[in-house]
Formats: structure tokens, sequence, C-alpha cells
């Protein structure tokens, strides 16, 4: 799988490049784009929720008739998971909320018939992305419920065992209407984002979270509503 995303996104970055040497529909349109991100894990062990998120970032189209067109877009992403209820062996409960921003190049290869008036069409969007920071908070709560204490806690890449690089796929359908394009997906990461050589895991109650959370393959996965303006 992981060969296949790189390679979709190898032949997808090839094609803007060698737009001259294409006779473009409707040429090229450059734009805006952002949108609502909802993302969790697939934890058995824990409670996860999904924690509303954003994304936002430029995007160009390349049409290449007969319906298909090619969209890179550059944006920032911002994914987290809430893990509640988490006994650590205390006499405390733990609450950890993740947000990681990754600056992230997403690939949209669509098809739909032009109506004149609008265009639905369906995409596949591989994606890879670097994480560039994150935020920790931790809400610790005991039998009262209106004792809780939150803090937001440092939170380190390699003491806490976090990967930074990410890549993944997302699955969707769109309506475009001129230059104005609304779209729905949703979206796997692959790979694992937790990095198993991570030292120091036993005893620290933040590295173990992070490793139940990102272990097996058990990555952020979510839907993404986006909204693009094109000139």
């Amino acid at each position: 799988m992981k060969k296949i995303i790189i390679v979709l996104a190898a032949l997808a970055l090839m094609v803007p490049a060698s737009a001259q040497g294409l006779k473009l529909a409707d040429g090229i349109h450059y734009g805006v784009v952002g949108g609502f991100t909802s993302s969790g894990t697939n934890i058995k062990d824990f409670s996860p929720k999904h924690i509303a998120l954003y994304h936002a970032g430029i995007t160009a189209k390349f049409n290449l008739g007969i319906g298909f067109a090619i969209q890179p877009s550059l944006i920032y992403q911002v994914k987290g998971v809430k893990l509640s209820d988490m006994q650590l062996g205390d006499e405390f409960v733990h609450q950890f909320d993740y947000k990681l921003g990754y600056l992230e190049l997403p690939v949209n290869i669509q098809w739909g018939p032009d109506l004149m008036a609008f265009r639905p069409y369906a995409f596949v969007e591989p994606f890879i992305g670097y994480a560039v920071n994150n935020d920790l908070i931790e809400k610790i709560k005991t039998e009262d419920p209106t004792d809780l204490n939150q803090e937001k806690v440092k939170n380190g890449w390699k003491e806490y065992g976090l990967k930074r690089f990410e890549y993944g796929l997302g699955l969707g359908a769109g309506f475009e209407f001129w230059r104005i394009q609304l779209s729905a997906q949703w979206f796997w990461n692959f790979g694992n984002l937790y990095d198993n050589d991570t030292e120091r895991v036993d005893g620290n109650r933040i590295a173990q979270n992070i490793r139940h959370a990102f272990t097996e393959k058990k990555n952020f996965q979510g839907v993404k509503v986006s909204l693009a303006i094109l000139f």
C-alpha cells in the first residue's frame, strides 16, 4: 500500500510539471482552500472521540479534458484525538487531547462531467505531510466532578515517540459551481505515527499514551469538508 501511495503521488506531481506540453481544456486556475477536519484514531482499549479541527492553504486546478482534472494543494492541516477516562495507576483519571499540525501536500485526482451550469465529481487524493507542531493538553479529575485540573504539557517529538512524517489516502466527492468547489472526503493515515524505537517509555505516562494511541497502525482517520475558491 505504501508503494502504491508513493507512485500515485509521484505520477500526480509529474502532471503539473509537464502541463506546458499538454493542451489543457480550460487552462490553470489558482485559488485558496480551507475547511473543517474531524479526526480520531481507532482504539479498542480506550474511548476516543473525534476532535473538530481545521485546514487551510492554497490550491491549483489543472483541467485535462473529458471530465478529468488534477488539483494539488499545499495546506496546513490540524489533526487530533481525545482519549478520556484513563486510569494510569493512581486515584486520578486522566484525559489527553492531542493536536498535531501538518504541512500537507494532497493531490486531488478528479473526474466528473461538465453539465454547463455545474460539475459534480468524484476523486481520489493521495497525500504526504510533515508535522511542524503539536499540542498536548492533560486534564486530571478526581471523584469530585467539579475538581478538574487542566494543564498544557510540553510535548516533545523523540522523547514521546511521535513520528513527523505521514502519508495516506482520501476518497470523496465534490460539487463545482463556476469557480467555487465544495467537497467532502474520508481519509486514512497509513504507516505508523509512533516510533517503536523510542526509549524511556516505562514510567512516562505521556509516552505510554502515545504508544497506545498510535501503535498497530491505529492512526488518524476521519472526515474533511473543504471549500475552495478558484481564480
